[in-house]
């Protein structure tokens, strides 16, 4: 029989060998054993049934083929909620908490919000589980990623409106208006796609990570759709790459002339969010 310490640590070390994290084999005993982590730590000389070592141990192999923890476990944390992930949708990452953080203080009564790209659902549903007061809508062209939107909305209980569009075709056609539009979308520029990481290439959806040549198609097109969804005062907030602040605020100063645009730095202090405030004249 194996120990709960004697699996995590041939599996901490095996994959370190193969440049993996090792902290990814406690989450993968948690995740199979259903312990939390102080029963892990007081009961890691308990023998472990031999089905559960085996599980592990074949995920740990997978993850040091280089599978995103996330896709085997198949969660992700995000403002302190469970989501359900797949190789449908971005993984969320926690900077992306920020751009969520500096929408809500921003927020009036009852506004209605519109997500772009919604893809696992993290903000449309972050949004209105702090927010009950507000509406919010959610699109994405992928309507696998609509089905796992869904599938959070409804564990979470969020009462979420989600629709299959390319970006705002369906929101401009139906001649629907918001207060406040908010988007993570595909920022990744073409050129960068050799240097990323395998297990960030090779198993999330290209179709959420890159955006032409110089990653702002997106940005671009979502700028010159805007103006026919926002509402007058209107808040956008886009969450964008390490070094396209000054690009991504021109596109929304070039689409809102008046808008107070500004670009914030996360807590790492890379460019996180571009922001335009928009007036109600002007």
């Amino acid at each position: 029989m194996t120990t709960a310490a004697e699996a995590l640590t041939r599996a901490s070390s095996f994959l370190e060998e193969a440049g993996r994290e090792g902290r990814i084999a406690e989450v993968l005993l948690l995740h199979h054993t259903g312990w939390s982590r102080a029963r892990l730590l007081a009961e890691k000389r308990a023998e472990l049934p031999v089905e559960i070592v085996e599980l592990l141990w074949s995920d740990v192999q997978r993850a040091a083929d280089g599978m995103p923890v996330q896709h085997l476990t198949g969660e992700e944390t995000f403002y302190g909620r469970t989501f359900s992930v797949n190789r449908h949708v971005l993984i969320p990452r926690p900077e992306t908490e920020e751009v969520v953080q500096y929408l809500l203080e921003r927020l009036p009564e009852n506004a209605s919000v519109l997500d772009v790209g919604t893809g696992s659902g993290i903000l449309a549903v972050t949004i209105k589980k702090e927010r009950p007061d507000v509406s919010v809508t959610a699109v994405d062209i992928s309507r696998n990623a609509l089905e796992t939107a869904a599938a959070n909305a409804a564990a979470l209980e969020a009462d979420v409106t989600f629709l299959e569009s390319d970006l705002l075709d369906v929101p401009i056609r139906s001649g629907s208006r918001f207060d406040a539009v908010i988007s993570n979308p595909p920022y990744v520029p073409e050129t960068d796609r050799l240097s990323m990481a395998e297990h960030v290439t090779s198993h999330e959806p290209e179709l959420a990570l890159f955006a032409g040549e110089d990653g702002l198609e997106l940005y671009r097109r979502l700028c010159g759709q805007l103006p026919c969804v926002l509402r007058r005062p209107g808040l956008v907030v886009f969450e964008i790459g390490w070094n396209q602040g000054d690009s991504v605020a021109a596109l929304l100063q070039k689409a809102f002339t008046s808008a107070q645009v500004d670009v914030v730095r996360d807590i790492n202090q890379n460019e996180r969010i571009a922001a335009a405030a928009v007036p109600l004249r002007g």
